[in-house]
């Protein structure tokens, strides 16, 4: 089993050691003949106050969710399965960081199954919401009332729950006694809760929750098929600049050698073409970075992209997530990771983006919704298996490395074009 790379052996031994610094860490899986037989010793997590509980059966009960929750506020789900298989399976990932909504109700969703298979075991919630948001709102009312020698016994009561980022954000501010800053993130903390809460029915629950991982799948899945396009893109662009000029000399001396053969029309339409993209590829707009910048420009734009899809915000956002998403990708092909560090910045200082299953209140509305982000995912993940069966994506992909291909190739056209000038000359 592999996650982001890493033997799950490794990542065993980190959840071990997180355990040790007293996080506490509950797992779900399959009840399969794999993860039986598997080497890995889950007992460790166990003996350390760890709980993994074994779900379904392996065949008519299957254990399909795939998500993961980190301090109340970080959401980590796809389609990606976390196994060795999942590698080369079109299988994708996204992090939804500081969205405590999001991430409470895949808790809900996690505490549910548990209940489920295991109905005598506690549920036990490490971040009551409900409790949290009436010590704010008395945090936020003697704010008010200025009665500041009181706040920090009020204030002492939620550091417990630092872990989550809107909390530490909220008891930094009142330390740093930036009042007007901490009562807007308590108002807009307690507004993000009460969409989630603001409905009692469990089937509607159970809808946004779908949309809303639906999102997060369809934004992943979006990811991989822009990062295949950019491979594309970047290959073709780095093609016609190392060797274009001597495509272009071959292609003309190949009109000149078919000149009155039946193969002349053909000859004349090959070198205008290339004339034409040669132009264009040129023209192009493409910054130059290093190995680790690329590596960042690849973070914080799959980072800006969970904040801005426009398959993620409601309708009366989309044209403007639309907007900016579209500027966010041309920055993105275009290299240029000033511009994606200021979007990322400008968004996460801005006008927050609103998920469309919590700006949905009919069910039937809520379902529509659903079916067409299932249509939308089916669409995405077929263009991604039509992208990775191109020609031109599997003579990528059998490139072990460029620099060597761009050489040898730049060798032989170099021969053909010696070739041609005899023939010409000849």
């Amino acid at each position: 089993m592999l996650l982001h790379g890493l033997p799950i052996s490794q990542y065993l031994n980190s959840l071990l050691k997180k355990q040790k610094n007293g996080c506490q860490i509950q797992i779900i899986i399959s009840n399969d003949l794999i993860n039986e037989n598997s080497s890995i010793d889950f007992n460790k997590l166990e003996k350390h106050n760890g709980k993994v509980y074994k779900i379904g059966n392996g065949d008519t009960e299957l254990m399909h969710n795939k998500f993961c929750i980190i301090d109340f506020n970080t959401v980590i789900t796809g389609s990606y399965n976390w196994s060795y298989k999942a590698e080369n399976n079109f299988e994708n990932i996204v992090i939804n960081s500081n969205d405590t909504s999001l991430a409470e109700q895949f808790v809900t969703e996690f505490n549910q199954i548990k209940k489920k298979y295991y109905p005598n075991e506690t549920i036990q919630n490490e971040f009551p919401i409900e409790i949290i948001i009436k010590r704010l709102e008395i945090i936020k009312n003697i704010i008010l009332l200025e009665d500041i020698d009181d706040i920090s016994i009020a204030v002492e009561k939620l550091k417990r729950y630092q872990f989550n980022e809107d909390v530490k954000t909220i008891i930094s501010s009142i330390s740093n006694k930036e009042f007007a800053k901490a009562i807007t993130t308590i108002q807009e903390f307690i507004n993000s809760y009460q969409q989630i809460t603001i409905w009692n029915d469990p089937e509607i629950a159970g809808i946004r929750l779908e949309i809303k991982i639906l999102e997060s799948q369809i934004n992943a899945f979006d990811n991989e098929k822009i990062e295949l396009e950019k491979v594309i893109s970047d290959f073709q662009h780095r093609h016609t600049i190392e060797l274009g000029e001597v495509i272009l000399e071959v292609l003309r001396l190949r009109k000149i050698k078919y000149k009155n053969h039946k193969k002349e029309a053909e000859a004349e339409e090959d070198f205008n073409n290339y004339s034409k993209q040669y132009e264009t590829e040129k023209d192009k707009k493409q910054f130059e970075l290093n190995e680790e910048e690329k590596l960042e420009l690849k973070k914080k734009f799959r980072k800006a992209t969970t904040m801005c899809h426009p398959d993620k915000v409601s309708e009366e956002q989309k044209a403007e997530a639309e907007e900016i998403f579209i500027e966010l990708k041309k920055a993105y092909d275009e290299h240029d990771l000033e511009k994606v560090n200021q979007l990322l910045h400008d968004l996460e200082n801005g006008k927050k983006f609103v998920s469309q299953a919590d700006s949905i209140s009919e069910k039937e509305k809520l379902k529509i919704t659903l079916e067409k982000l299932k249509q939308k995912l089916k669409g995405i993940e077929n263009e991604i298996i039509s992208l990775k069966e191109t020609e031109i994506f599997t003579t990528i992909n059998n490139i072990s490395n460029w620099d060597n291909y761009f050489t040898e190739t730049k060798t032989q056209l170099e021969q053909e074009l010696q070739n041609l000038k005899v023939e010409l000359n000849s």
